[in-house]
């Protein structure tokens, strides 16, 4: 049996697009440019690697409700199951959508 690795990565990326997620319920699945990437403390970082590419990451239903394509939102992410997941309930000020410019 293969441990998983205890990791988290803070990410900046701008929204492509949203929808539901197939298999989760009350979550969405983002399409998101990743534009940045700083390692948390204390854990593995196996985000940071999407710099400058395209992804899909998971994201709690509710915290995009104010995102449009081309918002920027900053989120603390995890890779689990091969899937990278936002937190389920960030903190306040860890999660944030900017509009676009």
């Amino acid at each position: 049996m293969v441990q998983a690795v205890d990791n988290r990565t803070d990410l900046t990326v701008r929204l492509v697009g949203t929808g539901p997620h197939p298999r989760l319920e009350a979550w969405d699945r983002a399409e998101v440019a990743v534009v940045g990437a700083e390692p948390v403390a204390g854990y593995a970082d196996l985000l940071s690697g999407n710099v400058g590419q395209h992804m899909l990451l998971a994201v709690p239903s509710g915290l995009l409700a104010d995102a449009v394509p081309g918002s920027t939102i900053r989120v603390r992410a995890r890779l689990a199951a091969g899937e990278a997941m936002a937190e389920s309930r960030p903190p306040p000020g860890r999660f944030a959508v900017e509009p676009p410019p």
